[in-house]
């Protein structure tokens, strides 16, 4: 039978022990459905506790006896202290939890977390009081707070804690589409509330997505850490009741366990080991997957189990990720993204954070969640990463450890042989090296001072021949400026001209220079402001549509640019006297109304829009072309006449 269907039969019975005798059997057939065996399974336990009779209704409580010989049940509409039950939330393996209303000093919605009826009260409530003092030493924003402690009636210890109003991490990012920034933000939180707790000499030992709960306050999702039910205090004891982990029995979630946790030998478990789990809630956060499937591990044996966390190295995400056919599809969709381009990031930097808290051997792992958030913000940064891919010699290391017997063999016989050669060949090498000794050193002079000529001589020609291919460019630019600067007179670009002629150098200019200068006629002023190219300069009425205007009065010029501006300046002093923004693409052209009060401006993003030329503001905005377009005013000024191409 599953650990769910045992899970789902306990959470049935407890809850119809809490209901009126007559109810019972109504609750059960609905709580179990069409699950026959399951019925009638919760209706054996049921009819076995009537048939004990008085033997459950002993009022005191021994520490040595079970907690299902308590006199009532606790649940759902019933009180412990200032607290009324309201409904069962969730159930670990020692206790149940539910969501309760505080009553006084207080009103507020908190968690209740009680012992479990029928467990064995000496390990359990120990491990329970531990987690009590666990929470109680701890006090952080992504730590649950606890508030209250107490044993109710019937003495079955109980706590009370915040009620976090959540989802689990997983399920959080996944319903909202994170994508891996927002998901990393979220889990560098919960690694400074573990190494809190780390700080107050707690380990958690339980680590796992659902144990990671995500709460909503303001707008901010603020990631809650809980259950620490079978937390290891490392510097204290959390309790003065004892309770001891049995040869077998494997505390914690295999798939997030560490390989020293696994190992029911090992009682040296330190603060690494939630590292390791932190790196595995991680990997599944980023890949969608856990590094060793659930499924898997189910299935095998408890050796095989053993083995597979403490040998197996996991695949990386990237090619876990690529690995899953079409459900990779629907783990890159959640994280806004797709498959190829979702495992291109994972691949190497990314991916190195979560393989290197999961190392096998713990000395390699981070030395503390917080180096671990640090890793974290260290990639969000762009800064280099404390983590690195397993290098070849960690790799050969580890083939030497596990093959250590052939190796040792291999190892002794090369030995031998090299011992061998050496011995061989050893004097032969010592004779030959004092000859050879002599003759190097005598060689070594004449090259060193040859080879110091030479470079003396290489020096001076280099320099030499940089000075005249320097000059030599310089010249063939003066050549191709003037060539140049003439092509643009013969085309009419004066300003294309000018500014060719004044970037040639005084030392070469000869009559060519001089010639151009002669032709070309000198601007009366320059003025600057666009940051792209302004054509068409057009003052008369040759063309009607064009870049650059001058007012009916002469005192103002607008100038249409690239850079999606139009631009308005003093014609006589050549000012800039505003800048008018609102064009989306680059303004092909610009004119005055006839009484130089309005701008009309047109462009390539197909709008053309009306300006006041006292405030600059845009007076309106037209629409309806469906390519670049071009707009003047018509002499009377009632009209804008307009075309695109």
């Amino acid at each position: 039978m599953s650990t769910e269907h045992n899970k789902n039969e306990e959470r049935i019975y407890a809850e119809a022990l809490s209901k009126p005798p007559e109810q019972r059997q109504v609750y059960i057939k609905q709580a179990c459905g069409d699950d026959k065996e399951l019925l009638d399974r919760v209706r054996a336990l049921l009819k076995a506790r009537e048939e004990a009779g008085s033997f459950l209704e002993v009022p005191a409580i021994d520490s040595n006896v079970t907690l299902d010989s308590s006199p009532s049940i606790e649940g759902p509409g019933t009180k412990i202290g200032h607290y009324e039950l309201l409904e069962l939330i969730g159930e670990g393996g020692m206790g149940l939890v539910y969501l309760a209303q505080q009553k006084e000093p207080v009103k507020r919605h908190v968690a209740l977390k009680i012992i479990k009826p029928g467990m064995d009260s000496k390990q359990v409530i120990a491990r329970f009081e531990a987690e009590k003092q666990a929470l109680a030493l701890l006090d952080h924003p992504n730590i649950a707070h606890v508030f209250d402690a107490g044993t109710t009636e019937t003495g079955r210890p109980y706590f009370v804690m915040e009620y976090v109003r959540g989802t689990s991490i997983n399920k959080y990012c996944d319903e909202r589409k994170l994508n891996i920034e927002q998901r990393l933000r979220l889990f560098e939180q919960v690694c400074e509330g573990i190494h809190h707790a780390h700080q107050k000499g707690i380990i958690h030992r339980d680590i796992k997505p659902s144990n990671i709960l995500i709460s909503i306050h303001g707008d901010k999702a603020v990631p809650k850490i809980i259950d620490f039910g079978i937390a290891k205090a490392i510097t204290q004891p959390l309790t003065d009741k004892t309770f001891v982990t049995f040869q077998g029995q494997l505390l914690g979630t295999p798939e997030y366990m560490s390989p020293e946790q696994v190992d029911l030998a090992t009682q040296d478990i330190d603060t690494r080991s939630d590292i390791y789990a932190l790196g595995v809630v991680l990997y599944e956060l980023l890949a969608g997957v856990l590094p060793f499937e659930r499924e898997s591990l189910t299935h095998l044996g408890f050796a095989e189990v053993q083995r597979t966390i403490r040998e197996l190295e996991p695949a990386s995400p990237s090619i876990r990720l690529t690995s899953l056919g079409e459900k990779a599809k629907t783990i890159a969709a959640s994280r806004g993204t797709q498959v190829v381009p979702l495992a291109r990031r994972l691949h190497r930097e990314l991916e190195w954070i979560p393989l290197k808290a999961m190392r096998k051997d713990r000395c390699r792992r981070y030395r503390s969640a917080t180096e671990m958030a640090d890793d974290i913000r260290n990639y969000l940064t762009g800064l280099p990463l404390i983590a690195g891919p397993e290098t070849a010699i960690y790799r050969v290391k580890k083939f030497v450890h596990k093959h250590a017997g052939s190796v040792t063999t291999v190892a002794l016989v090369a030995a031998a042989i090299i011992l061998g050669l050496i011995i061989s060949t050893a004097m032969y090498f010592r004779a030959e090296s004092m000859r050879i000794q002599a003759e190097l050193a005598k060689e070594k002079e004449t090259i060193a001072r040859t080879q110091a000529e030479r470079a003396k001589n290489a020096e001076q020609e280099q320099r030499t021949l940089a000075e005249q291919t320097a000059e030599k460019y310089r010249r063939a630019l003066y050549c191709n400026r003037i060539a140049l600067a003439d092509a643009y007179y013969r085309a009419g670009d004066i300003n294309g001209t000018r500014h060719l002629l004044d970037l040639c150098p005084e030392d070469l200019r000869r009559w060519e220079w001089n010639r151009l200068d002669f032709v070309t006629p000198q601007s009366i002023m320059t003025m600057r402001g666009h940051t792209d190219l302004v054509h068409d300069v057009n003052l008369g009425a040759t063309e009607l549509i064009c870049e650059i205007a001058l007012s009916p009065d002469g005192k103002r010029i607008a100038s249409a640019g690239r850079d999606r501006t139009i631009r308005l300046w003093d014609s006589s002093t050549g000012a800039n006297l505003m800048t008018l923004r609102g064009h989306e693409q680059d303004v092909l052209s610009v004119s005055f109304s006839p009484d130089g009060k309005r701008i009309v401006s047109a462009g390539e993003d197909q709008t053309i829009r009306i300006w006041d030329t006292n405030n600059g503001k845009e007076l309106m905005s037209i629409h309806g072309h469906e390519g670049s377009v071009g707009a003047v005013y018509t002499p009377n000024g009632r009209y804008i006449v307009s075309g695109s191409e």
